[in-house]
């Protein structure tokens, strides 16, 4: 038969694993824990680090580029007025557009060609020089024009060289035109 007091050292040995147990889990796997926490914030901190050097790079390549395309539309802005120069300086051509919409691109193109660039305004004035209407859609007053009036509609602002260049082009077109009209005269 197994005495009282083997049951009770039994219990009492368990008892002290288990507390050794927990102390010594609890305060070397706290270190771990810790550890293993501090080298994941090192981790993340790093990436962080390397991706804000990376976007600072970024920025600083699309900057560069930024001014190289500014620089190659000025080229091509000079470009436009080495070609149409000639043809153009000295005219004038009326602009009409809707109150929301800025002009300020197409007419600095148009003046940097020689271009008088005049507002037009449908309910006062009655224009032989070339009119430009520039809209989404065409306004009522325009189908109203004058058959042999010149007018060129443009949907939307010419946002790039290459629409620039082919906006230049038919206005030198309609100018081309009104001179041939004129000397018929």
């Amino acid at each position: 038969m197994i005495h009282v007091r083997y049951h009770l050292i039994t219990i009492a040995a368990i008892f002290l694993a288990l507390g050794i147990g927990i102390l010594l889990g609890g305060t070397a796997g706290q270190s771990w824990f810790s550890l293993t926490e501090k080298e994941f914030l090192r981790s993340m901190e790093a990436k962080y680090d390397k991706a804000l050097k990376s976007n600072n790079e970024l920025k600083q390549q699309v900057n560069r580029l930024i001014i190289q395309v500014e620089r190659s539309n000025e080229e091509v802005i000079h470009l436009m007025a080495a070609r149409y120069a000639e043809d153009l300086q000295g005219q004038k051509v009326y602009v009409w557009h809707p109150p929301e919409l800025s002009i300020d691109e197409l007419q600095r193109v148009l003046q940097s060609v020689g271009v008088e660039v005049q507002t037009y305004q449908p309910d006062r004035q009655m224009v032989e020089d070339p009119l430009l209407i520039i809209g989404r859609e065409l306004p009522s007053w325009a189908r109203l024009l004058p058959s042999g009036s010149k007018w060129l509609h443009v949907e939307s602002m010419p946002d790039s060289p290459a629409k620039q260049w082919k906006l230049l082009e038919s206005v030198q077109m309609l100018m081309k035109e009104k001179r041939v009209e004129l000397e018929k005269r």
